[in-house]
């Protein structure tokens, strides 16, 4: 899957994406935070932060005949050959198409042509059903976790007190 490095210009298209993905009107399931925190997932602001000083990149897969966005995923590296994945995310419309899968796939690309040895990724710890999808893919839960910023206004506000981070990483090797 080819995969475009987001610009400026894309950041309102983005940040609408991944809001509707993570926190759309739709119901309750695996593929949403809806339940667990209520609010914007992000906005402009916070991603151009995301990508200035090429910080992070965003990746974004179009739909080949409208050109539409279609998904989006964001890495950034870390230290020593780790790279952070984050905010993958499948427009509503398309999921259950596979798209995921293959922009997990072109974003792994990505790090790994940047040199990147493996790829890290926190997700909700009441997440199961998308800890097993991940897992499928190839990642391994590290035994860490983090407690939830529920003081940080940015990330939404939870609707549950129980939430922590747990730390999944994939070795990008051969």
């Amino acid at each position: 899957m080819e995969l475009y490095i987001a610009q400026d210009q894309d950041l309102d298209r983005v940040a609408d994406l991944v809001n509707q993905a993570y926190r759309g009107l739709s119901a309750p399931d695996w593929t949403t935070e809806s339940g667990l925190i209520d609010g914007p997932r992000t906005n402009r602001r916070d991603l151009a932060g995301m990508i200035r000083n090429g910080a992070s990149t965003i990746l974004l897969a179009l739909d080949p005949a409208s050109g539409r966005l279609s998904g989006c995923v964001a890495l950034s590296p870390l230290e020593d050959g780790e790279w952070y994945l984050s905010m993958l995310a499948v427009s509503p419309h398309a999921q259950g198409s596979g798209l995921g899968k293959a922009i997990m796939a072109g974003a792994e690309d990505f790090a790994r042509d940047a040199g990147a040895g493996s790829v890290k990724i926190s997700v909700i710890n009441v997440r199961d059903k998308l800890i097993a999808w991940y897992e499928r893919r190839g990642f391994a839960k590290t035994g860490d976790s983090e407690p939830f910023p529920y003081d940080d206004p940015n990330v939404g506000k939870p609707l549950r007190d129980d939430l922590a981070l747990v730390t999944l990483t994939k070795s990008l090797g051969a």
